[in-house]
């Protein structure tokens, strides 16, 4: 999903909670106070820390590399070959 994507799925919530808001506002007139909505673009998985926009760099592949070599190593059953 790319940033315009992302952006415009951001605009269709809010316009569908504006749209919730007004309904519930003229159903209800008893608010205890003002909610805010919750972050909707925040919770999206390409925005996290280390997503799409993880920098690839030559230590940190190795590192995985190391990990999936010695993961691959322990589970080979080495009695049965």
């Amino acid at each position: 999903m790319s940033l315009k994507q992302t952006l415009k799925k951001a605009k269709q919530i809010e316009r569908q909670l504006a749209q919730q808001n007004n309904a519930n506002n003229t159903a209800t007139q008893q608010t205890l106070g003002a909610i805010k909505p919750r972050n909707y673009l925040a919770l999206d998985p390409l925005l996290r820390k280390g997503g799409i926009h993880e920098k690839e760099d030559i230590d940190i592949v190795r590192k995985k590399r190391r990990r999936e070599t010695k993961q691959r190593l322990r589970q080979t059953d080495w009695l049965s070959e």
